[in-house]
């Protein structure tokens, strides 16, 4: 009983300063918060780049290669991708630019539209290679997955699909990876031939952007990068491309709304407004350093006369690993490649002033009111908040591997340990790359099987 009264008697002394202090805090904390909003929404404006003369130093009259893919695009390409790209091309000048465009054929109008532009870039007398693939999804998938001479092709793996139990299925990743280096050959192709070479690689999805948003990606950390990509999204705020983009630990974003990150370098760099290192990003669009990707002598065998390495080529991650209901981006693989193979010296970043929308209206979203409607006060505010509280519910998880990164860990070291026996020495440089889904080719698209 009188310590019952005495617990009474604390609380009534104590709970209303405790409660102040606590309100105290809060509203010190929306303060501050307030002026980091104004400090980020400065910085997105000081590195957005409207015009090619203000480009740093080391970014100037670079000579880019520009690749893109499209299956089934008509609609975005017809909008504004097509207006978009010749205005590019226009600003960074003819001279500096070579296009490569591959077209798969879809669900649409796409390869009509693709001749179209090749016919009008050729008018312009605009460097390029348009090649449109005859081949549908159905076409691929029917090929089967053993070739003319008997052999087991590559990509294909026996999933436990309701739809088709038993059967083996035509791997998505693989399928992707064939034809981005297809759009990669013009580019060796020149340098293997008259040793002409490009300064860096542009990657363009099918996205809604404009020159500037070119240029700003360009201009990443003062143009010093080897790999520097910006945000892209289909029903903003959320991110979209939680499959290719990892922070500086290796994680994927733990909240697909800003500020995204686990990691603490990455994401107080994009609380600032800044452009933030990561492990790995792709977003819609993105520049890299062109160099690893051709191919080279081993200067470490200069004394027998240099060994050949072969520059980065995207890929999958073996079958036999993807049979553990795993998978990976190649956008993601290729990084972790690059930085594997010790050719980033300059950084991989994200950049949050170079946004691009899969659809008009995600465009719009993220660029009203300048780049200060990209992320609002409460947005930024509550997002810290949510951000807290979430990198310590789900320490080491990421919303891209939907459970704790542990899990795919255990199935890549039971994949090397399953190699051992055959004296097949096993080794995965993007594991923090995977998720635990499998994705197969089907003749609309693509599906989960896993």
């Amino acid at each position: 009983m009188l310590l019952s009264s005495y617990r009474r008697l604390f609380w009534r002394r104590y709970s209303r300063p405790v409660v102040g202090v606590l309100v105290f805090v809060f509203f010190l904390d929306i303060f501050r918060l307030l002026g980091a909003h104004g400090t980020f929404s400065k910085t997105l404006i000081a590195n957005t780049i409207e015009h090619v003369e203000d480009l740093p130093r080391d970014a100037q009259d670079q000579k880019i290669y520009i690749a893109a893919q499209f299956w089934t695009s008509e609609d975005v390409l017809l909008d504004t991708w097509i207006n978009s790209l010749l205005k590019l091309i226009q600003t960074l000048g003819p001279q500096n630019v070579y296009v490569s465009i591959i077209e798969s054929r879809g669900l649409d109008n796409t390869a009509e539209v693709v001749r179209q532009l090749d016919q009008k870039l050729g008018e312009l007398n605009i460097e390029r290679t348009v090649v449109s693939d005859p081949a549908t999804h159905e076409d691929v998938i029917n090929k089967g997955p053993i070739d003319e001479h008997g052999q087991q092709r590559s990509g294909w793996i026996v999933t436990d699909d309701k739809t088709s139990p038993g059967q083996k299925e035509l791997r998505r990743i693989p399928y992707l990876s064939e034809i981005r280096n297809q759009g990669l050959e013009p580019l060796l192709h020149m340098q293997r031939t008259t040793g002409r070479t490009f300064d860096k690689i542009l990657y363009l999805n099918d996205v809604y952007f404009q020159p500037s948003d070119v240029l700003t990606l360009l201009a990443t950390n003062e143009g010093r990068y080897d790999v520097a990509c910006g945000l892209d999204f289909h029903y903003p705020p959320p991110l979209y491309d939680t499959f290719a983009v990892r922070d500086t630990e290796g994680c994927g974003p733990v909240m697909s709304t800003f500020p995204y990150f686990r990691s603490k370098e990455t994401r107080q760099a994009l609380l600032q407004g800044s452009p933030a290192r990561v492990t790995s990003c792709w977003n819609g669009m993105l520049a890299v350093d062109a160099a690893p990707y051709y191919d080279r002598i081993d200067s470490g065998d200069a004394a027998q006369g240099g060994q050949a390495k072969q520059g980065l080529r995207f890929r999958g991650i073996p079958d036999s690993l993807a049979t553990k209901k795993l998978e990976a981006s190649e956008c993601c693989l290729i990084h972790a490649d690059l930085i594997a193979s010790g050719q980033a010296h300059k950084g991989l970043f994200l950049n949050p002033a170079v946004r691009s929308g899969y659809t008009s209206r995600a465009y719009e979203l993220t660029h009203w009111g300048g780049d200060r409607g990209f992320v609002s006060r409460w947005q930024y505010i509550s997002g810290v908040w949510k951000n807290r509280f979430t990198r310590w519910k789900v320490d080491g998880v990421s919303t891209s591997a939907g459970k704790n990164m542990a899990e795919v860990h255990k199935r890549i070291r039971k994949w090397k340990n399953e190699g051992l026996e055959p004296g097949e020495e096993r080794v995965e440089v993007g594991d923090y790359c995977m998720i635990m889904e499998v994705h197969i080719l089907i003749w609309n698209g693509w599906k989960h099987v896993w």
